[in-house]
């Protein structure tokens, strides 16, 4: 019973971390050769802690590889929609904006960075889309 436990929290884990790490955009080298060691180290961490064997590792493994392929084209499509929300949102606000007189185009212009100095800046979250990052003076 512990052994089909233990094997369906690190299955569990190993998908969720595959999730997480898919739903990312792509990145640097350097920064994905970063997260590979992470993961690898966060595996073998679970590894140990569960006392697995060598066969469940090469389980986890294999379960983990074939997640991510599952999950690649849908992390495609998402990339696409996010694409095709930021385009709406900027077409939205060029929309608002021509209503606007150039006294209000400036008033508006004075309060996007006035909202933007009080934002506390934070860093940049794992996964976060490029378009939803902090802006920075």
């Amino acid at each position: 019973m512990n052994k089909i436990l233990l094997s369906t929290l690190l299955a569990t884990t190993v998908m969720f971390s595959t999730v997480v790490n898919a739903a990312e955009p792509e990145m640097a080298p350097e920064r994905a050769k970063i997260e590979q060691r992470a993961h690898e180290n966060r595996a073998k961490k679970m590894a140990e802690e569960l006392g697995l064997t060598q066969e469940q590792q090469e389980q986890a493994t294999a379960i983990r590889k074939q997640g991510q392929e599952d999950i690649k084209p849908l992390m495609e499509e998402m990339k696409a929609l996010r694409q095709k929300i930021d385009e709406k949102r900027k077409a939205n606000m060029e929309e608002f904006e021509k209503i606007l007189t150039d006294e209000q185009k400036n008033k508006f212009q004075e309060m996007k960075e006035k909202e933007r100095a009080n934002r506390p800046e934070l860093p940049m979250r794992r996964g976060m889309h490029k378009a939803d990052a902090p802006k920075t003076k």
